[in-house]
């Protein structure tokens, strides 16, 4: 077989791909406009007392691992302790898991702000999908011509060169649908958990006392910084006073001479 022949033919397989590009795209892409292209994210703000807030995040990641089949999942986790204690969760589960979690929060504290968002993936999708069935459909005429140029060891080099170029798109490709798909099947939560309005009377008196050493050293500290940056500013005063003193005791003066000579 000429060595020219086989790249010819791969010019023929690009051509021919873009013909069928949208019958075979056809088994990827969801078909109709009834299948759901949006992904949901919602968020979810709560408030809690201090010593209730341990118990809140457990039930929220209790409710995640009683979701299993909801494929529920817990993507992030942050709790933070002591002063303005605070929490914060992040879910991926289904439609009917990311309720069971919001109802189970709702029961737990008290819910101060609720909203949802969507984003619409019916293009990306659409667009991964076309993508794919192009480059299955290459993949295959590549291996084809493969297969005649066996006899031929430059030819068969090149397909395989391309072969594995096709087959790294394909599989980075594949991975994108699949993330698409996952967001658009899946819902995300985002909860944050506040314990700033529940604390006791006595609290932010108590807090303040705590820092009365604190912010009494860091006054102390700023003022004597300040007298530093004053006491060169406070020289440059003086010597600007005398000077002007001098000049107009010196005006005075001359003016006084011209006076009495006159």
């Amino acid at each position: 077989m000429p060595p020219l022949l086989p790249l010819l033919l791969i010019l023929l397989a690009l051509s021919g791909c873009a013909r069928e590009e949208a019958s075979a795209a056809m088994d990827l892409a969801p078909s109709g406009k009834t299948a759901s292209f949006l992904a949901y994210e919602h968020s979810l703000a709560l408030e809690t007392g201090e010593q209730q807030l341990a118990s809140v995040v457990a039930a929220a990641q209790a409710a995640c691992r009683e979701a299993a089949e909801e494929s529920c999942t817990l993507l992030e986790s942050h709790v933070r302790s002591g002063r303005s204690a605070s929490a914060s969760l992040k879910f991926r589960a289904r439609p009917e898991g990311i309720r069971k979690i919001v109802a189970v929060l709702a029961g737990q504290a008290q819910v101060t702000d609720q909203s949802t968002t969507a984003e619409d993936l019916e293009a990306p999708i659409a667009d991964t999908a076309r993508k794919l069935a192009m480059l299955k459909e290459y993949r295959a005429r590549l291996e084809t011509l493969g297969s005649r140029a066996s006899h031929d060891v430059d030819a068969l080099i090149k397909v395989n060169r391309e072969l594995a170029e096709v087959q790294s798109q394909l599989e980075a490709l594949e991975g994108k649908h699949a993330q698409l798909r996952q967001r658009v099947e899946t819902e995300i939560l985002r909860v944050r958990i506040s314990t700033d309005a529940h604390g006791a009377f006595w609290k932010p008196i108590g807090l303040a006392l705590s820092d009365f050493g604190r912010n009494l050293s860091q006054g102390a500290s700023f003022a004597i910084t300040s007298i530093a940056f004053l006491i060169p500013w406070l020289f440059l005063l003086i010597l600007l006073g005398w000077g002007a003193r001098w000049l107009w005791r010196r005006r005075k003066g001359a003016g006084s001479g011209g006076a009495a000579t006159g």
